[in-house]
């Protein structure tokens, strides 16, 4: 009986610790906190502001005390969920002591997020969530609300009559589900409004050109266009001679999520009709601060971290071109 019972606790031995807040009693003593932060892919420049927050976040943290954050950034190349799942395998083997991941498919991260909780590994997702794992919190934004929020700066834009295409990336991505969904259930409240399209790029700038230029071919009444992501517009001017005719002509409306500087540009010029904002900065800096409250304090967190969503237009675009310019994203958690 004594021999099961030390064999049960050896097994749980890892989760324990883990829940466990890391000492800091002794002053004099340097500790190092190994953070894994995941995203989609390496090849997508939408998380590049996310990935400076984390790296800064770190730093200060580093700064004011004696823990010392250090930030693993890594994924596959592009968006591929296998690929995904065999570099969370990798921060495992080499027991980091915490997970920061946008999932590229809800369903292929279970595995992997719940084999890191289970060898003890705290794992919060950030972007694009796996709600059936075991991760402790997600960071993002309501994506649904994106949606309809998107869908109603289009019918704004064109009318409640029309034909509109959609934009999406890696099909089955939970995020990008999720702003269809919302997207759709205004949109299905006006009759005279088709959706005419659905057209997938897995994330891929080149194959988003391509794709919304031969649905231009395919429609060349279409009145509307959802750019779920920025794929397309980060091509710059130029790059999409039939879309850009429409929009300019007045023919065509377009509502695109992220505010990258390109798509602002676009926006400025009379490209865009509006843009959805989801704060990038706070999926490194904000998630990076929260597993340190984690790790050294036990601090709880709620399931959903609201990282702050904005609509943005003409009236806005200047502002937000300014926070690019200066690079003073709002910190932590939230918009100015």
């Amino acid at each position: 009986m004594r021999l099961r019972f030390m064999l049960l606790f050896l097994l749980f031995l890892p989760g324990l610790v883990a829940c466990q807040p890391l000492s800091t009693d002794r002053k004099d003593e340097v500790r190092t906190l190994r953070i894994a932060w995941i995203p989609k892919a390496l090849d997508n420049p939408v998380f590049e502001l996310g990935r400076k927050g984390a790296f800064q976040r770190a730093a200060e943290l580093s700064a004011t005390g004696n823990v010392k954050v250090e930030v693993i950034y890594t994924g596959s190349v592009s968006s591929d969920a296998m690929e995904q799942a065999r570099v969370v395998e990798d921060m495992i083997a080499r027991k980091v002591d915490a997970i920061a991941i946008s999932c590229n498919d809800p369903i292929a991260c279970i595995n992997p997020i719940n084999q890191a909780v289970d060898a003890g590994i705290p794992v919060i997702t950030w972007d694009s969530d796996s709600p059936q794992s075991k991760r402790f919190a997600y960071l993002g934004v309501n994506n649904v609300e994106g949606g309809k929020q998107a869908a109603k700066l289009l019918i704004e834009a064109m009318g409640e009559s029309g034909k509109i295409a959609i934009l999406t990336g890696v099909p089955g991505a939970y995020n990008l589900e999720e702003r269809i969904r919302g997207f759709r259930e205004v949109i299905d409240q006006y009759p005279d409004i088709k959706v005419v399209a659905v057209r997938s790029t897995n994330d891929d700038i080149n194959l988003s050109v391509q794709v919304v230029e031969e649905t231009m071919q395919a429609f060349p009444d279409l009145n509307g266009w959802f750019f779920v992501g920025m794929w397309p517009l980060l091509a710059g001017r130029g790059s999409m001679p039939l879309w850009e005719q429409a929009a300019l002509k007045g023919n065509l409306k377009t509502v695109s999520w992220d505010t990258m500087p390109e798509e602002l540009e676009f926006l400025k010029d009379g490209y865009l009709s509006g843009l959805i904002d989801q704060n990038c900065w706070a999926w490194g800096y904000d998630t990076i601060q929260i597993l340190y409250d984690k790790l050294i304090y036990g601090k709880s967190t709620p399931d959903f971290i609201d990282a702050g969503l904005r609509v943005v237009t003409q009236k806005e675009v200047e502002a937000m071109m300014r926070l690019w310019e200066t690079g003073e994203f709002p910190s932590p958690g939230g918009m100015p």
